[in-house]
């Protein structure tokens, strides 16, 4: 079984609109391990008005799901991230260490933004972060209804610096005709770096990749599938820059 990491699921109980119970997130880890998915950073919402999860919270919470899934025998290491409404509140909290970013390592995190538009100001926002040496990965761009109309903004952001990861179940067509269209789209656009689930339930928002990674190895070659969801993430959680 081809071994993978899924670098964006809500996982950890409690903390977002993920799983309510830890019966649930046990039954994710499962179903995770089940797929081939043997790493998961759990990116618990942060700064979208309802939830936030910062980094000291995270860690703690991370910390003690691991010592529950060894008791468990369940073979899944989660590691400690999150995913961040866009706000300006960002740059304060990445200066004062409270936002927690991919593994810790201060380098990458998910920035989530505004489901409907993009705001003019986000390619400077983007060129600030890259001044700090952070990298932010724009979260399921294909579900933003305003690159869904014009792809050439998730190329501007790029451009800019950012990086950006597609949903599993936008390229199966979980998420409807519009994002499975502007999936393919940036796909063929070579504008994506990273796919993972997104999960957030053991039902409706499983965590598993494999379906989705045959899919997207018939559009890019199993090598390139093959790095979405394992080299890529792989540079991600050592904190290493694009390429290397």
């Amino acid at each position: 079984m081809f071994v993978m990491i899924d670098i964006h699921a809500h996982i950890l109980p409690g903390l977002d609109d993920g799983p309510a119970t830890m019966a649930d997130a046990l039954q994710m880890a499962r179903m995770a391990v089940e797929d081939g998915i043997r790493t998961i950073i759990a990116t618990p919402h942060c700064l979208n008005g309802i939830f936030n999860n910062y980094r000291e919270g995270v860690m703690s919470a991370c910390s003690e799901f691991n010592l529950i899934l060894e008791k468990e025998h369940i073979p899944l290491e989660v590691l400690p991230g999150s995913e961040v409404h866009l706000g300006l509140e960002i740059l304060d909290d990445l200066e004062s260490d409270r936002l927690m970013t991919l593994n810790d390592t201060g380098r990458y995190f998910f920035l989530e933004l505004p489901d409907q538009f993009i705001p003019r100001t986000l390619v400077g926002f983007i060129a600030r972060l890259e001044k700090m040496n952070v990298t932010p990965i724009i979260a399921h761009p294909e579900r933003n209804m305003a690159i869904q109309r014009n792809t050439t903004l998730l190329e501007d952001l790029i451009s800019a610096g950012a990086l950006s990861q597609i949903t599993a179940g936008s390229l199966t067509g979980g998420f409807g005709t519009p994002a499975l269209r502007c999936c393919l789209r940036i796909i063929e656009l070579n504008l994506v770096h990273f796919m993972a689930s997104d999960a957030h339930s053991p039902g409706m928002r499983p965590p598993v990749l494999s379906k989705a990674v045959d899919k997207l190895s018939a559009l890019t070659g199993r090598t390139e599938a093959e790095r979405m969801v394992l080299e890529g993430p792989m540079m991600v959680i050592e904190g290493r820059e694009p390429g290397t």
